[in-house]
């Protein structure tokens, strides 16, 4: 039937709305923003560095990013990050035929890496393929944007405190170039596993 989807192969469920499925994504998108600003926040109080709970955590998040910072892990990471992209497609792309002892190490780390989320909140037989493709496309463009408002934001909101304010164009232009690394990181981390 129209806006049911089967659960188990013998339950017929209605499918849920699509605005409140919209509703729960944008709410936990808030929620996961609203957590990474207050970790932000708590990593930047250095006089809680020296209280009896929070201070061990914020010191070892301290030893953790001096380390992650004194090996180079960031390049690192980026190259393992693309050898995994390239080793999950390539014998879908290139129609190697590769070993299966080869294939199965790939496949299952595809599996446990590659994540449905729109799965998470609507069922795929609740959403079109084209609906479906398009969500999974659009979302890293949303999730940039959201990062650069972020970014201008908070450029704005330090203005408004300065003293000699400086012009509020230029600040937020600033404020767009301040997370625009992380948006670069996001397009390289999705673009690929989009278009592969």
């Amino acid at each position: 039937a129209e806006n049911h989807y089967l659960v188990g192969g013998d339950e017929c469920k209605e499918c849920a709305p699509r605005a409140a499925v919209a509703g729960r994504i944008v709410a936990l998108v808030m929620c996961v923003c609203a957590a990474c600003g207050l970790a932000v926040w708590a990593y930047s109080m250095t006089k809680w560095r020296k209280e009896r709970y929070i201070g061990r955590v914020l010191r070892f998040a301290d030893r953790a990013v001096y380390w992650y910072v004194a090996i180079g892990l960031t390049a690192k990471t980026k190259v393992l990050f693309g050898f995994y992209q390239i080793c999950t497609v390539l014998s879908s792309t290139y129609s190697a035929r590769l070993p299966p002892k080869y294939t199965s190490w790939t496949d299952n780390l595809d599996n446990a890496v590659s994540i449905d989320w729109s799965g998470f909140f609507l069922p795929e037989q609740c959403l079109g393929y084209g609906m479906r493709l398009l969500a999974v496309a659009l979302s890293p463009v949303a999730l940039i944007a959201l990062l650069m408002g972020t970014g201008i934001a908070l450029r704005l909101y330090y203005w408004r405190t300065a003293s000699p304010r400086p012009k509020l164009w230029a600040e937020a232009a600033l404020g767009l170039l301040d997370l625009t690394p992380a948006g670069l990181v996001l397009i390289f981390c999705f673009v690929p596993s989009i278009s592969a």
